[in-house]
């Protein structure tokens, strides 16, 4: 073997540790900030389990971007950008 390409040398102190030690520490939440409280609420609602309506999907992105007509809009925008006929997959 030439220099460069030696085999590195093996520890022997090297061993996994199976046992917790003092020094390891266990993540925590901790406290929460000193202006939480008086922080705004974020207008989403709770976790239910439930889905979403549509209002409540409306209301948290905005009126303005419910539009159907503007998502086909930026879709055939795009497409045209790419090159792609939009109309193609239409019969």
């Amino acid at each position: 073997m030439t220099d460069e390409k030696k085999a590195l040398s093996v520890n022997p102190t090297l061993a996994p540790r199976t046992e917790v030690t003092p020094e390891d520490s266990v993540a925590e939440q901790g406290p929460p900030p000193a202006d939480y409280a008086a922080r705004p609420e974020s207008g989403a609602p709770p976790p239910s389990g439930e889905s979403l309506t549509s209002t409540q999907v409306a209301d948290l992105l905005g009126r303005e971007n419910t539009d159907a007509t503007t998502g086909n809009d930026t879709n055939r925008a795009l497409q045209e950008a790419e090159g792609i006929d939009p109309d193609a997959g239409q019969n």
